[in-house]
């Protein structure tokens, strides 16, 4: 009972160290790329500018710092809308605002792909600094090969910038628990990987995933992307090579004016590619596209993608 006892006190001891550990000092420096972020304190008011972001950061609890987001084309999930509702938007579905428009609602803090931070959309990075404003790019848009690891890298670096670690750590359990549910399964089966092909869009050629975060969530659903040698994230491939590798499953990208319906319907109606084993035995899995970006849909990607793979497995 004694031993017990100083055990206890001295956990209690250790409990405010403890926080202190899972507290961000300031001024805190984040490396993104080839940028050195310095922040003197936690941002007050942040922008988000592509609707993943904005939903991660809704995941973290944040909508009491963010003063506008962007570039939501597809609607907020349901458990997060009525945090979304209360955010300005500072553009429609489908654009970037433009930098007059970030510059009026005063930010401290900018979140979004890299194509966001550029001359044709809000602005450079090294412009929103010159301006006031730490602009953070998420990850898996700087370089080629993202995994679900850069995911967690940017979680886990919102956390320390808005100095929230432990919820940050929370969301990254949450993510990762899901998706190993998943994992674990196809695993559990030996059954063997499945050759994919993503279809994102196009009609003269196909429009498809390479070194993107997509390939990664296929490899976690059990499949291999045909395509996953590709020296870009995102590239067009001709119908020829498409029939040469010979996909067993095709990916359908679901966004935008053309329905997946009209997708499949395309494909199914080429006769260049009527030898391919997706389209002889009909197996198409449609995805909407803002689960295979960087965020909290990850897991559902990758459930969908499974499921599609191996149905007999998720009856």
């Amino acid at each position: 009972m004694k031993l017990r006892t100083l055990l206890a006190a001295s956990l209690l001891a250790a409990l405010p160290a403890l926080a202190m550990a899972q507290s961000t000092v300031y001024p805190l420096t984040i490396h993104n790329g080839d940028d050195a972020l310095v922040f003197e304190k936690a941002p007050e008011r942040a922008v988000t500018l592509n609707g993943h972001v904005t939903e991660l950061m809704l995941s973290l609890g944040l909508a009491p710092k963010m003063v506008g987001t962007a570039y939501l084309n597809h609607p907020v999930l349901d458990s997060l809308k009525a945090d979304y509702d209360t955010i300005p938007i500072l553009s429609d579905g489908t654009g970037s605002p433009s930098l007059e428009v970030v510059l009026g609602v005063n930010p401290d803090f900018a979140f979004g792909r890299l194509s966001a931070f550029r001359d044709t959309a809000v602005a450079p990075v090294a412009k929103l600094k010159e301006l006031g404003i730490n602009a953070y790019a998420v990850k898996g848009t700087l370089i080629k090969g993202a995994t679900m690891d850069d995911v967690y890298e940017d979680i886990s670096n919102l956390g320390q910038i808005f100095d929230m670690q432990p919820t940050a750590t929370a969301l990254i359990d949450k993510i990762k628990g899901e998706i190993s549910a998943v994992t674990d399964k196809v695993a559990a089966s030996g059954k063997p990987k499945v050759k994919v092909l993503v279809y994102d869009s196009g009609e003269d050629a196909i429009y498809t995933t390479g070194k993107a975060l997509q390939t990664e969530l296929i490899r976690l659903a059990g499949g291999d992307n045909v395509f996953a040698d590709l020296d870009e994230t995102w590239s067009n491939v001709s119908w020829e090579e498409a029939v040469a590798r010979a996909p067993e499953v095709i990916v359908i990208n679901d966004y935008g004016t053309t329905t997946a319906e009209a997708k499949i319907a395309l494909l199914k109606g080429n006769p260049a590619l009527a030898s391919i084993p997706a389209i002889q035995n009909d197996r198409f899995v449609v995805l909407p596209l803002p689960s295979a970006f960087e965020g909290v849909r990850n897991p559902d990607a990758v459930r969908t993608l499974a499921k599609g793979f191996y149905p007999d497995l998720f009856q």
